[in-house]
């Protein structure tokens, strides 16, 4: 008997660190603006379609941080001559698709990883002060005429879809590991009853 007991004491203990590190990764709200990842794209790229299918499979789970806003770049010749200003503010020489800048800082292509790197730089500028959006300043500095897309917008013109497109399923997910959390602390609970009534 004890040793179902502490069997159900540990799967308890890895329902809550699991919680408790999922809710850890990502910084406290606070009144930073947001940080904006721009993706600048082509309409039928693979690897943009990556990039996007990644972002929008997120469901909004940083929504409280960031913003995506994105540009179409190969049937779009204000679009085209953004992305090349903004390589250019960089340093960098633009090659292709997808063009990702963050803040100061761009990714070149999609590939494994990337979409965990694009996250972890984000977060990292949202709690930092040395956030400076390069996109941003670029786009006030010239007259591009550009024409951005929001992320759902791209990912249906692409053809993304998937389970998570109700806006409701974060937040069911988060309720989803509490009732868990409230299940086991009801079975822990029921056999500790049942074991201190055995001894008496």
């Amino acid at each position: 008997m004890k040793k179902l007991l502490a069997l159900l004491v540990g799967l308890l203990a890895a329902v809550l660190i699991v919680s408790t590190a999922n809710a850890a990764s990502k910084p406290k709200v606070t009144d930073h603006e947001k940080i904006n990842i721009y993706i600048f794209r082509g309409s039928g790229c693979s690897h943009c379609y990556e990039a996007l299918e990644y972002l929008y499979g997120l469901n909004g789970e940083y929504d409280d941080y960031i913003n995506i806003v994105i540009y179409e770049v190969w049937y779009d010749k204000a679009n085209a001559a953004l992305v090349q200003a903004v390589a250019s503010k960089l340093g960098d020489k633009f090659q292709g698709v997808p063009y990702i800048v963050i803040g100061e800082k761009k990714f070149a292509g999609f590939g494994e990883g990337y979409g965990e790197a694009m996250i972890k730089t984000a977060l990292e500028y949202y709690q930092s002060s040395n956030y400076k959006d390069v996109v941003a300043s670029v786009i006030k500095s010239g007259d591009y005429g550009e024409t951005s897309e929001t992320l759902n917008e791209a990912a249906f013109s692409e053809g993304i879809t998937n389970t998570y497109s109700d806006p409701g399923t974060t937040e069911e997910k988060k309720n989803d590991v509490w009732v868990i959390v409230a299940v086991f602390a009801v079975i822990i609970g029921g056999f500790g009853a049942l074991i201190y009534s055995s001894r008496k």
